[in-house]
């Protein structure tokens, strides 16, 4: 006879671990080399700009937000494709949806303060303050917090319209999700 198993119920938690850990992982690799593209890419990082002319630090800002704008597209993407992989593939359930929005939306805001942290730690560390400083704010520096933001509301818009689109217009299999 054919023993009847039932799956144990700390599955889940393990794949949700693992996908939690996978989220982190890749959202630090991608915040340091986004930080590092900020200081090298902005006025007064790298190359151009002086701390001092307060007209270059919207720009600086703006730098940011572009980095992590796409960083946020390219992670909602790729978490995406990994997910319907995972599903086509039948490699253990699907990360529950409130769940995959959860890990995209805090593991964003986490690469979102590495990338911030690691561009200034890269503008004190290699930058060349302004000769006569001022003020110590005039370094390389992040004015608009809320730039932060917008790699996990990127990455979280992404996933909304990708859902929505899937209920609008593919017809679902029966018992499966979009």
């Amino acid at each position: 006879m054919a023993e009847h198993r039932t799956p144990e119920p700390s599955a889940g938690k393990i794949r949700s671990g693992a996908t939690w850990r996978r989220g982190l992982g890749v959202s630090a690799i991608a915040g340091a080399i986004g930080g590092i593209v900020w200081w090298l890419a902005a006025p007064t990082g790298a190359f151009y700009g002086d701390g001092k002319d307060y007209a270059t630090w919207f720009p600086r800002d703006a730098t940011l937000a572009v980095i992590l704008v796409l960083a946020g597209a390219a992670t909602a993407v790729i978490a995406l494709r990994a997910e319907r992989t995972r599903r086509r593939k039948g490699d253990g359930a699907a990360v529950p949806a409130g769940a995959f929005v959860l890990v995209l939306a805090v593991c964003g805001l986490v690469g979102s303060v590495i990338a911030w942290r690691m561009g200034v730690f890269a503008g004190d560390l290699f930058g060349n303050p302004p000769s006569p400083l001022p003020n110590p704010s005039m370094v390389f520096s992040l004015r608009s917090g809320s730039v932060l933001l917008l790699w996990p509301l990127v990455s979280v818009l992404i996933v909304f319209l990708r859902t929505m689109y899937a209920y609008s217009f593919i017809p679902a299999r029966a018992g499966e999700r979009p």
